[in-house]
C-alpha cells in the first residue's frame, strides 16, 4: 500500500511544501489552491498542492524568460 497522503491539513500542507503560513492561506483565499472541509477540519488534497506548485514553476519559467 502506498503511504503518501491524499490530504493535508493547513499545518501539514505548510509542512509539505515548506511554503509559509500567509502564502498558503494567501493563496487559499485568492482560489488559487483549492481546499475542502471535513467537518470543521479544512484540508489540501496532495493534487491540490502539487498543480498549486506546477503553476507557480511554470510562471517562474515564463518570467525568466
Amino acid at each position: 500500500m502506498n503511504d503518501a497522503k491524499l490530504a493535508y491539513n493547513i499545518e501539514e500542507a505548510i509542512s509539505a511544501t515548506g511554503l509559509n503560513r500567509t502564502t498558503i492561506y494567501r493563496a487559499i483565499a485568492a482560489d488559487q489552491i483549492e481546499t475542502f472541509k471535513i467537518g470543521r477540519r479544512r484540508m489540501v488534497s496532495a493534487r491540490a498542492l502539487q498543480e498549486f506548485i506546477d503553476r507557480k514553476e511554470a510562471e517562474a519559467r515564463r518570467n525568466a524568460a
